[in-house]
């Protein structure tokens, strides 16, 4: 309850001061900041010898694959369709090509899960953002001839010249948030202690934050534009988006601690980063790809809690 009235606050407050303001323009730099104080941390005891872990774990890395980029991303072109709507079909389908997040390590921590397994997917996850923004750039040229053209309205020169660049993100996201583990570990021990000690807080505060800045810029705006209607398909695509991906990380894994790993890497997604992504298309996809996006931070940060203590009765 209290991550979801933290995002509701943030939301609110970030689209209050945007209306206010006419919003912000973007800023690479929040890239920057997910990835130090989101991914970083998750970094501290990581070591090359945990890499040792894929060969005994094979089937879970097999589960994390084709439940994820086959069966997830299948379920998203599906109710992406069924939607009538190319921006809330290419949320849901950039959705599915980012499994776990940033708050992904906390729940497998918290719910007695392999966290050495969780982190090395969360890393293999992580190396896919190459190939993943390419299919998911590849992906409007192919949706157009299924899906009705965008309305475009009010998005004129909110991203012109901006293309999603696939090298950035695994830059940001592990290489330079690696190299600053590895120097931690070896010249900062103290700094380790404070933040593994103040982890959930430096979490909360990172993703209050970054939702708060999101929601403050230009692009979130149109949201005020949505007709109801899109409001009403884009919340029951992202609901039925979701219950399919709760269904496949309840009955596709086993009751194990390798695979309440695989189990968190499915039944989350790494909603900021697709915001993030979302800036450099709107002006593509319009308004409306924004908004499954937004249901998501409730829908998954509500359900989290209840499937942790769902999955420690068991």
């Amino acid at each position: 309850m209290q991550q979801i009235l933290l995002v509701i606050t943030a939301v609110v407050l970030g689209l209050g001061l945007g209306a206010i303001t006419g919003g912000f323009t973007f800023s690479s730099a929040v890239c920057l900041v997910a990835g130090v104080f989101l991914v970083t941390p998750s970094l501290f005891k990581f070591q090359l010898s945990d890499l040792s872990l894929i060969k005994t774990n094979l089937p879970s890395f097999g589960r994390n694959l084709w439940i994820n980029y086959l069966l997830m991303t299948s379920a998203a072109l599906v109710i992406g369709y069924l939607s009538g709507d190319i921006g809330i079909a290419g949320a849901l389908f950039l959705l599915a090509l980012l499994p776990g997040g940033g708050m992904v390590m906390m729940w497998i921590k918290s719910s007695k899960a392999n966290a050495k397994l969780g982190f090395i997917i969360f890393m293999l996850n992580l190396a896919l953002l190459l190939p993943v923004t390419l299919v998911f750039g590849a992906y409007f040229d192919i949706a157009q001839g299924f899906f009705p053209a965008p309305d475009l309205g009010g998005t004129d020169g909110l991203a012109a010249g901006k293309r999603i660049k696939p090298f950035a993100p695994f830059m940001i996201l592990i290489v330079i948030p690696f190299l600053l583990s590895r120097l931690a570990r070896k010249f900062l021990p103290g700094l380790i202690k404070f933040v593994e000690a103040n982890g959930p807080t430096i979490s909360k505060i990172t993703m209050f934050g970054i939702v708060f800045y999101l929601f403050s810029l230009s692009t979130s705006q149109l949201l005020f534009s949505v007709p109801i209607s899109a409001l009403v398909t884009s919340l029951a695509a992202t609901i039925a988006f979701y219950a399919v991906a709760f269904g496949a990380a309840r009955y596709l894994t086993p009751e194990t601690p390798e695979g309440r790993a695989v189990y968190w890497h499915i039944a989350t997604r790494y909603i900021t980063l697709a915001l993030i992504l979302a800036v450099f298309v709107v002006d593509k996809y319009g308004a409306t790809f924004i908004l499954p996006i937004m249901f998501a931070y409730f829908i998954q940060i509500g359900a989290a809690g209840f499937l942790r203590t769902k999955m420690l009765a068991r």
